[in-house]
């Protein structure tokens, strides 16, 4: 695979990125935003000597005496492991928040569109923006640049927000179903076929054999919040960290471009979202319940409707669980 260069994003100043070295101008701009002066004459030349990075700079800004006396608060602080994965869309002014399992890879693949970054081929998104190859990514940059996109009054923030029943479901047949042995799938799922194994590493004839819906339900209730995997965890977890513009609900997904679409140049309005990553689910009413099968005993050319999943234990489960995603998400159908 061949790396693209990297992107310099519109709403940042190039020099606050985070990764690369600190500049005289970066520094006394850090400087600046954390204790309200520029850097002294000392500790430029010592950053410099160091060939101290952006990043660098501001850990030993937080970390310093001075800033713990009298710091000026930025509102954009990693207060979680999703709080860096937001994209900067820079052409649309957005500042949106990717949710596993609530079309991510779509929007992600739309957005490296929207900038002009080329792909070699569909579904690459999250290769390219957790590299960095695209800075489009907040954990690109440095908080200061992220704190000046927050208090920029045309810039607004927004998320997709998925039914969580459907969600959930649609992760199982996903992550658990049809792409369970793929590496990069057991990366997420290795922790639950542990749980299953008494702790020790699953072997490959447990993966084979997968696990049923209601076993991924137990895991989920049996263990910590702090533990769940990006792509069932509470949709709210992702959004707990900062204020939101506009909420939009997956199945109104046009609500959304069109949002998106109406703040982009009009050079740029014909790159339209498509939806990548669907998988297609059978028609009808299920002929029985599934909520207890095992991968075999469901795959075929077309996922079984969700509702096969489904008992009323599991249906009661997930209301509990993800309770605040079905608020969110009807506040989102409202909104859309």
């Amino acid at each position: 695979m061949k790396d693209l260069p990297p992107h310099t994003a519109a709403f940042a100043d190039p020099d606050l990125a985070a990764q690369i070295q600190a500049t005289p101008a970066a520094i006394d701009t850090l400087f600046q935003a954390y204790l309200g002066r520029p850097a002294k004459e000392a500790a430029q030349r010592a950053l410099k000597e160091r060939r101290a990075s952006v990043a660098d700079v501001e850990r030993e800004l937080r970390g310093s005496e001075e800033f713990r006396r009298k710091a000026r608060l930025l509102r954009d602080h990693d207060r979680s492991q999703y709080d860096g994965a937001m994209l900067y869309i820079a052409p649309a002014r957005v500042v949106f928040c990717p949710i596993a399992k609530v079309a991510n890879a779509s929007v992600k693949d739309w957005a490296l569109r929207l900038v002009g970054d080329g792909r070699p081929e569909p579904g690459m998104s999250h290769y390219w923006l957790d590299s960095g190859q695209s800075r489009m990514q907040a954990r690109h940059w440095a908080f200061a640049a992220r704190d000046r996109v927050d208090h920029a009054p045309d810039w607004v923030s927004v998320a997709l927000l998925r039914d969580p029943v459907d969600r959930l479901v649609s992760c199982y047949c996903d992550k658990f179903g049809r792409n369970r042995m793929q590496d990069s799938v057991l990366h997420h799922t290795r922790p639950v076929y542990a749980f299953f194994a008494g702790g020790d590493d699953p072997d490959r004839e447990m993966i084979e054999r997968g696990l049923s819906f209601r076993q991924l339900c137990f895991y989920i209730n049996a263990t910590a919040r702090e533990v769940q995997d990006s792509h069932w965890a509470a949709q709210w977890s992702y959004l707990q960290n900062r204020r939101w513009d506009w909420l939009f609900a997956l199945e109104k997904i046009e609500s959304f471009e069109n949002f998106l679409r109406d703040r982009l140049p009009e050079e740029l309005r014909d790159i339209r979202l498509g939806l990548t990553n669907a998988a297609q689910k059978a028609r009808g009413r299920p002929s029985r319940n599934l909520a207890d099968a095992l991968p075999g005993e469901w795959m075929g050319a077309r996922t079984p409707p969700y509702e096969a999943f489904l008992t009323d234990d599991i249906r009661g489960f997930i209301g509990d669980y993800y309770a605040l995603d079905a608020r969110l998400h009807a506040q989102a159908l409202a909104e859309s």
